[in-house]
C-alpha cells in the first residue's frame, strides 16, 4: 500500500485575505477581492498594493527579498508555524524539511528590471545585490534561506498548472522517502510586466469583472498572491502529534498544446487529467462531493472546462456543487491550483462550499452565490492552462 500523504496546516497570503482563517472568512462570505488597482491606474485586479511582509516576517534580512519572495516567505512562515515545524532559532535547519514552489513568472519584474538597467546604464553599474533574483527559482530560494529549509528546493513551471504539479512533486518526493516534511504550492506576483501580458494577450475583461461560466463571461481579472500546504506522511504527523486536514489521494495530468496562447476547447486534455485523478485515487466520479474549478471567466477556458467536465461526470454534473474561487481572488496563475486546493481543504473541513462571487444560474453547473452543504469525503481541484496544461487533484477529508 503506497504511503499515505496528508496535510497537516496550510499557509496563504492573498488579496481576499492573510492567513487560512482570513482567507476562509472572506471566501465564504462571498467577498471580492476585485477592486481598481492603485499601482496600475486604469486595471481592475486583485492586487495586494505596497504588502509590507514584516508583521510576520520581521525586519532582518527582507530588503533582498523581492515581491514574489516576499510573499512566498509570508506564506512559508504561516506554513511552518501552524505545523509547529518553525526553524527560528535553530543553527542549521532541518535537512528533510523542503519547499516544493509552482509559479509562472517567478520574479520577473527582477528579471526585467535587472536586464533593463544593464542595457540602459551598462553591465558596470548594475546592483549585484538584486542578482540573485534574477532566476525563476529565486523565491524558492529566497524563502529556503529565510527560514533555514536545508531539503529539498524545486521550482515547477507549468503555466497556470504549476500549483497542482508543486504538490503532486512534494507527495511523490515523501512517498519515495527523500524528505520527511515538505511545503508545497504556489506564489505569484501583479508588476508591470504581467499586467502588460495579460492586456497584450487580449484575455483581460473589459468590463471589469470575473464572470467564471457565464455566458455574459468577457475575459479575466489578473490577480497576485501566494498558498502553500504542508505535507507529510500521516505515520510522521502522528508521531508529532499532528492530525491531518486533508490526504492527497490522486493526481492526473495532461497535455493537449495546439497553440501558444490558446485552450483547446475540446477539452480533451483536461478530461483526461480529471480521469487520471479519479483513477489514481480509487473513486468513481459519483464519489466526489465538490468540485474547485480553474474556471476564471475566459471565453475560451471555461468552455473548456465545462466541456470537459460534462464528458466525465455527464448527468450527475448538475447535482455536484461546485466553486470557480476565482471570481473572488483573480487569476492568480502559478498560485491559483495552490489556492483552489485550500479551498477545497475548507470545503471538506467544513463540509460547505463556499460561494462563487457574484454567481448567478449556470445552465447545467450547480454554482451559486450562496455557500451550499456537500455530503461527501473527496474533492477534486482542477487547474487548466491556455499552454496546454491540464492538472487535476483528488483530496479527501483525513480519516484514519
Amino acid at each position: 500500500m503506497s504511503p499515505r500523504v496528508v496535510v497537516t496546516a496550510a499557509g496563504v497570503i492573498s488579496p481576499l485575505g492573510a492567513g487560512l482563517e482570513n482567507f476562509g472568512c472572506a471566501l465564504y462570505s462571498g467577498k471580492s477581492a476585485l477592486a481598481p488597482a492603485a499601482r496600475f491606474p486604469g486595471v481592475t485586479a486583485a492586487d495586494l498594493g505596497e504588502f509590507n511582509p514584516q508583521p510576520w516576517l520581521g525586519n532582518k534580512g527582507i530588503r533582498v527579498l523581492d515581491r514574489s519572495a516576499r510573499l512566498l516567505a509570508v506564506a512559508a512562515q504561516m506554513a511552518l508555524t501552524g505545523a509547529g515545524l518553525s526553524q527560528e532559532g535553530a543553527e542549521t535547519g532541518d535537512p528533510d524539511l523542503g519547499l516544493v514552489c509552482g509559479t509562472v513568472f517567478g520574479s520577473v519584474h527582477s528579471i526585467t528590471s535587472f536586464d533593463w538597467s544593464g542595457l540602459t546604464e551598462g553591465p558596470t553599474l548594475v546592483n549585484p545585490m538584486e542578482f540573485p533574483n534574477t532566476v525563476i527559482n529565486a523565491p524558492a530560494g529566497q524563502a529556503a534561506i529565510k527560514h533555514k529549509l536545508r531539503g529539498v528546493n524545486s521550482t515547477v513551471c507549468a503555466g497556470l498548472a504549476s500549483g497542482l504539479y508543486a504538490i503532486h512533486y512534494a507527495a511523490e518526493f515523501l512517498r519515495f522517502g527523500r524528505a520527511r516534511a515538505l511545503m508545497a504550492g504556489g506564489v505569484e506576483e501583479l508588476c508591470e510586466e504581467s499586467v502588460l501580458g495579460f492586456r497584450k494577450t487580449g484575455v483581460m475583461s473589459e468590463s471589469g469583472c470575473a464572470r467564471p461560466f457565464d455566458e455574459a463571461r468577457d475575459g479575466v481579472i489578473p490577480g497576485e498572491g501566494s498558498a502553500l500546504w504542508m505535507l507529510e506522511l500521516d505515520d510522521a504527523a502522528k508521531a508529532r502529534g499532528r492530525v491531518p486536514w486533508v490526504e492527497i489521494c490522486g493526481f492526473g495530468s495532461a497535455q493537449d498544446a495546439h497553440s501558444i496562447c490558446g485552450f483547446d476547447v475540446r477539452g480533451e486534455g483536461a478530461a483526461e487529467a480529471m480521469e487520471q485523478a479519479l483513477m489514481f485515487s480509487d473513486i468513481a466520479p459519483e464519489q466526489v462531493a465538490c468540485i474547485i474549478a480553474s474556471a476564471s471567466g475566459s471565453r475560451a477556458g471555461d468552455a473548456m472546462e465545462a466541456r470537459a467536465l460534462d464528458a466525465v461526470f455527464g448527468d450527475r454534473l448538475a447535482d455536484i456543487p461546485l466553486c470557480a474561487p476565482k471570481a473572488a481572488f483573480g487569476e492568480a496563475m502559478g498560485a491559483s491550483g495552490a489556492m483552489g486546493a485550500v479551498v477545497a481543504g475548507l470545503a471538506l473541513q467544513q463540509q460547505q462550499i463556499p460561494p462563487t462571487a457574484g454567481a448567478g444560474a449556470r445552465k447545467g453547473l450547480r454554482i451559486s452565490g450562496e455557500a451550499a452543504p456537500i455530503a461527501g469525503e473527496y474533492a477534486l481541484v482542477n487547474a487548466f492552462g491556455c499552454d496546454g496544461n491540464n492538472a487535476s487533484l483528488v483530496v479527501r477529508l483525513w480519516k484514519n
